[in-house]
């Protein structure tokens, strides 16, 4: 169970090792905590499940800083309904060489309960991005603050969420 923990820390580290490099770029809203929650019938917290269209998940997702899956990292992105299309097309289709396989993620810190950007932790805290993480895992800053690191990844293929994956890091807890 251990070594489980490890490796869902490990990767949820690198999911936000890219995301702080590029939020905070875009100048979107970061989500509230509820919009980054997945109830047991695979209802996100903004009302989108699987099936829903797309033009749903952008009118519930589309204020919000979005990064998209290009192959090897989360990158930003601001969504674009022609090009969304033939990227799913394309992904449905199998195709080889798609700029990217329909993943999108929507991320956010939430520092003692509140949604913060990594540009404005950034900016509170005197810190780079590719130092933040450590900061935000210290000792000091833990006895002080509740931080937590919450993504909702939705997979869109031809035109509808075919996929959602919640998870979250609890700084507090899980580091």
């Amino acid at each position: 169970m251990r070594a489980v923990n490890k490796i869902k820390t490990a990767g949820i580290l690198a999911i936000l090792v890219c995301m702080m490099i590029c939020q905070g770029c875009s100048g979107r809203s970061v989500p509230e905590s509820h919009a980054l929650t997945v109830d047991s019938a695979g209802v996100t917290g903004a009302g989108i499940k699987v099936g829903s269209s797309y033009t749903d998940w952008i009118d519930a997702y589309g204020d919000y800083e979005i990064q998209l899956y290009d192959g090897e990292n989360f990158v930003p992105y601001t969504p674009d309904p022609v090009d969304d299309k033939k990227a799913a097309d394309a992904a449905s289709d199998t195709a080889t060489d798609t700029d990217h396989d329909g993943r999108y993620m929507v991320a956010a810190f939430y520092v003692d309960e509140e949604p913060v950007s990594t540009d404005e932790l950034c900016k509170a805290e005197g810190v780079e991005p590719e130092n933040l993480a450590d900061h935000l895992a210290s000792a000091e800053y833990l006895a002080e603050h509740k931080v937590l690191f919450r993504y909702i990844i939705f997979t869109i293929t031809d035109d509808a969420v075919s996929d959602i994956e919640f998870d979250y890091l609890d700084y507090n807890t899980e580091l």
